[in-house]
Protein backbone atom coordinates (compact mmCIF):
# COMPACT_ATOMS: atom_id res chain seq x y z
CA UNK A 1 0.00 0.00 0.00
CA UNK A 2 1.12 3.33 -0.76
CA UNK A 3 1.74 5.87 1.87
CA UNK A 4 0.58 9.34 1.54
CA UNK A 5 3.90 10.34 1.27
CA UNK A 6 4.44 8.44 -2.04
CA UNK A 7 1.23 9.15 -3.55
CA UNK A 8 1.94 13.09 -3.09
CA UNK A 9 5.30 12.62 -4.76
CA UNK A 10 3.40 10.50 -7.41
CA UNK A 11 0.59 13.36 -7.91
CA UNK A 12 3.70 15.97 -8.46
CA UNK A 13 5.57 13.87 -10.94
CA UNK A 14 2.33 13.54 -13.08
CA UNK A 15 1.55 17.61 -12.83
CA UNK A 16 5.00 18.48 -13.77
CA UNK A 17 5.14 15.94 -16.24
CA UNK A 18 1.85 16.84 -17.89
CA UNK A 19 2.97 20.63 -17.24
CA UNK A 20 5.85 20.57 -19.30
CA UNK A 21 4.29 20.27 -22.85
CA UNK A 22 1.59 22.39 -21.78
CA UNK A 23 4.07 25.26 -21.39
CA UNK A 24 5.86 24.63 -24.80
CA UNK A 25 2.56 24.55 -26.65
CA UNK A 26 1.90 28.05 -24.56
CA UNK A 27 5.26 29.22 -25.61
CA UNK A 28 5.05 28.36 -29.58
CA UNK A 29 1.65 29.82 -29.58
CA UNK A 30 2.30 33.12 -27.99
CA UNK A 31 6.22 34.50 -29.16
CA UNK A 32 7.45 36.61 -27.62
CA UNK A 33 7.02 40.03 -29.11
CA UNK A 34 9.24 43.36 -28.10
CA UNK A 35 6.81 46.42 -26.80
CA UNK A 36 8.49 48.41 -27.98
CA UNK A 37 9.44 47.42 -31.35
CA UNK A 38 6.78 44.63 -32.18
CA UNK A 39 8.57 43.09 -35.62
CA UNK A 40 11.37 41.31 -33.17
CA UNK A 41 10.39 37.99 -31.67
CA UNK A 42 12.56 37.18 -28.47
CA UNK A 43 13.65 34.62 -26.61
CA UNK A 44 10.44 32.79 -24.62
CA UNK A 45 10.20 34.37 -21.56
CA UNK A 46 11.40 30.89 -19.77
CA UNK A 47 14.78 31.98 -20.35
CA UNK A 48 14.03 35.10 -18.15
CA UNK A 49 12.79 33.54 -15.43
CA UNK A 50 15.43 30.16 -15.46
CA UNK A 51 17.83 33.28 -15.32
CA UNK A 52 16.62 34.97 -12.62
CA UNK A 53 15.72 31.70 -10.41
CA UNK A 54 19.58 31.33 -11.20
CA UNK A 55 20.63 34.65 -10.25
CA UNK A 56 18.39 34.11 -6.59
CA UNK A 57 19.06 31.08 -6.05
CA UNK A 58 23.38 31.33 -6.38
CA UNK A 59 22.96 34.61 -4.26
CA UNK A 60 21.30 32.98 -1.46
CA UNK A 61 23.73 30.11 -1.79
CA UNK A 62 26.34 32.79 -1.82
CA UNK A 63 25.39 34.27 1.11
CA UNK A 64 25.45 31.74 2.99
CA UNK A 65 28.78 30.22 1.77
CA UNK A 66 30.76 33.28 2.25
CA UNK A 67 28.95 34.70 5.91
CA UNK A 68 28.77 30.44 7.53
CA UNK A 69 31.66 29.56 10.21
CA UNK A 70 30.16 25.81 10.16
CA UNK A 71 31.88 24.05 7.31
CA UNK A 72 35.48 22.55 7.28
CA UNK A 73 36.48 23.51 3.83
CA UNK A 74 33.47 25.98 2.31
CA UNK A 75 35.71 26.54 -1.14
CA UNK A 76 33.74 24.23 -3.30
CA UNK A 77 30.18 25.61 -1.81
CA UNK A 78 31.54 29.31 -2.75
CA UNK A 79 32.70 28.09 -6.19
CA UNK A 80 29.49 26.57 -6.90
CA UNK A 81 27.28 29.82 -5.21
CA UNK A 82 29.50 31.57 -7.37
CA UNK A 83 29.27 29.94 -10.59
CA UNK A 84 25.38 29.68 -10.80
CA UNK A 85 25.11 33.41 -9.96
CA UNK A 86 27.27 33.66 -13.22
CA UNK A 87 25.25 31.19 -14.75
CA UNK A 88 21.84 33.14 -13.95
CA UNK A 89 23.78 36.28 -15.05
CA UNK A 90 24.11 34.73 -18.90
CA UNK A 91 20.66 33.34 -19.16
CA UNK A 92 19.40 37.18 -18.83
CA UNK A 93 22.14 38.77 -20.65
CA UNK A 94 21.27 36.11 -23.43
CA UNK A 95 17.68 36.87 -22.94
CA UNK A 96 18.09 40.60 -22.83
CA UNK A 97 20.32 40.64 -26.36
CA UNK A 98 18.67 38.44 -28.61
CA UNK A 99 15.94 39.05 -31.26
CA UNK A 100 15.16 37.96 -35.00
CA UNK A 101 13.02 40.78 -36.84
CA UNK A 102 12.25 39.23 -40.34
CA UNK A 103 10.87 41.74 -43.32
CA UNK A 104 9.92 41.24 -47.33
CA UNK A 105 13.87 41.50 -48.37
CA UNK A 106 15.88 41.02 -45.04
CA UNK A 107 16.13 39.93 -42.01
CA UNK A 108 17.51 41.37 -39.06
CA UNK A 109 18.62 40.35 -36.18
CA UNK A 110 21.11 40.82 -32.94
CA UNK A 111 23.69 37.50 -31.41
CA UNK A 112 23.28 36.67 -28.28
CA UNK A 113 26.55 38.69 -27.24
CA UNK A 114 24.89 41.67 -28.17
CA UNK A 115 26.17 42.37 -31.92
CA UNK A 116 23.38 43.88 -34.30
CA UNK A 117 23.34 42.42 -38.30
CA UNK A 118 21.01 41.88 -40.88
CA UNK A 119 21.31 39.42 -43.64
CA UNK A 120 19.99 40.67 -46.97
CA UNK A 121 18.18 37.25 -48.52
CA UNK A 122 19.98 38.14 -52.21
CA UNK A 123 22.71 38.01 -50.38
CA UNK A 124 22.72 34.62 -49.03
CA UNK A 125 25.78 32.48 -49.91
CA UNK A 126 24.63 29.01 -47.90
CA UNK A 127 21.86 27.73 -46.37
CA UNK A 128 20.76 24.43 -44.01
CA UNK A 129 17.99 22.78 -42.64
CA UNK A 130 19.32 20.53 -40.04
CA UNK A 131 17.59 18.36 -37.31
CA UNK A 132 18.79 19.46 -33.63
CA UNK A 133 17.19 17.46 -30.73
CA UNK A 134 14.53 16.34 -32.77
CA UNK A 135 14.11 20.13 -34.06
CA UNK A 136 14.30 21.66 -37.08
CA UNK A 137 17.40 23.99 -37.27
CA UNK A 138 17.85 26.79 -40.12
CA UNK A 139 21.22 28.18 -40.27
CA UNK A 140 21.98 31.00 -43.07
CA UNK A 141 25.13 32.69 -43.92
CA UNK A 142 25.57 35.70 -45.95
CA UNK A 143 28.40 36.89 -47.97
CA UNK A 144 29.16 39.69 -45.65
CA UNK A 145 29.92 36.49 -42.96
CA UNK A 146 26.48 37.61 -41.13
CA UNK A 147 25.26 33.92 -39.99
CA UNK A 148 22.22 33.12 -38.10
CA UNK A 149 20.95 30.04 -36.65
CA UNK A 150 17.25 29.21 -35.08
CA UNK A 151 14.61 27.39 -34.97
CA UNK A 152 11.59 27.83 -37.78
CA UNK A 153 9.46 26.21 -35.60
CA UNK A 154 9.51 28.37 -32.64
CA UNK A 155 10.06 31.70 -34.62
CA UNK A 156 7.97 32.98 -37.24
CA UNK A 157 10.30 33.48 -39.89
CA UNK A 158 7.85 33.23 -43.17
CA UNK A 159 9.46 35.92 -45.33
CA UNK A 160 12.84 34.11 -45.32
CA UNK A 161 11.26 30.58 -45.90
CA UNK A 162 9.45 32.21 -48.79
CA UNK A 163 12.77 33.60 -50.31
CA UNK A 164 14.33 30.38 -49.49
CA UNK A 165 11.24 28.38 -51.34
CA UNK A 166 11.85 31.30 -54.28
CA UNK A 167 15.41 30.05 -54.44
CA UNK A 168 15.05 26.31 -54.32
CA UNK A 169 12.44 27.13 -57.50
CA UNK A 170 14.29 29.81 -59.29
CA UNK A 171 17.70 28.92 -59.26
CA UNK A 172 18.10 32.36 -58.26
CA UNK A 173 17.71 35.04 -54.67
CA UNK A 174 14.42 37.33 -54.83
CA UNK A 175 16.05 40.86 -55.51
CA UNK A 176 14.62 43.29 -53.26
CA UNK A 177 10.84 44.54 -53.64
CA UNK A 178 10.47 41.24 -56.12
CA UNK A 179 7.20 39.37 -55.21
CA UNK A 180 7.47 36.01 -53.67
Amino acid sequence: MLTTIALTKIMLLIVVVALIPLVVWWMRRHPNVSKKHPDRQRMPKLVAVVGWVLLVLGALMSLVAFTSDDADDPTAFRIASVAIVVGGILFLGLYRNWYVAPEADVVHFRTALGREDRIVYSDIVDYRMTELNGQPNLSVKAGSGAKLALNPNMYDVSPLLAAIRFKEARGRWPLPGEPR
